[in-house]
């Protein structure tokens, strides 16, 4: 994880506002989608980025703006995380393990990091992702399939899904 200065990159797209904070790493800081431009770098600049020239600027853009068109995956993007326990970053990194398409539970991502019973644990630390969208949390659903808890709300949340093609079956019915 590199200290670097956080520059801000803020996009229109089909979905509403979105921006990432860049360390000179990757993307140490995402928004989900605003209605507003200002609401959007008013996220950002709350967490420390500022407007600059960054050379990655276009790439970013045009990823989120594809994604938005449902076009593409934002999942191999490089991450930076911020200052984190060791337990946030093994759980926001396994969120990178949910296909593009696809949905896992709470309990899916508690097992895979070798306890089961730590669901709800798992759960809180989702629920603190700092890079939504890029570390896809919208992707973790109850185990029957309902949708719980997003920091966007479950309205963006199912809009999410719907645009990756990944509602759960339940759902569907």
């Amino acid at each position: 994880m590199d200290d670097g200065p956080l520059t801000m990159v803020v996009t229109d797209t089909a979905m509403g506002w979105a921006g990432v904070a860049l360390s000179p790493a990757g993307i140490r800081y995402a928004t989900l989608f605003h209605r507003t431009e200002q609401a959007a770098i008013g996220e950002l600049q709350a967490f420390g980025a500022r407007a600059a020239d960054d050379p990655r600027a276009a790439e970013v853009t045009a990823l989120l703006q594809g994604y938005a068109r449902g076009e593409a995956s934002l999942d191999d993007y490089p991450v930076d995380l911020p200052p984190c326990s060791a337990f946030q970053r093994e759980t926001w990194l396994a969120l990178r393990e949910i296909p593009r398409g696809e949905t896992r539970s709470y309990g899916w991502l508690a097992r895979r990091m070798g306890d089961a019973n730590a669901a709800r644990a798992i759960g809180a630390m989702v629920g603190s992702n700092p890079i939504p969208l890029w570390l896809p949390c919208h992707r973790v659903v109850a185990s029957d399939g309902t949708l719980h808890g997003f920091g966007g709300g479950l309205p963006m949340k199912l809009a999410l899904l719907e645009l990756e093609g990944a509602l759960p079956k339940r759902m569907l019915a």
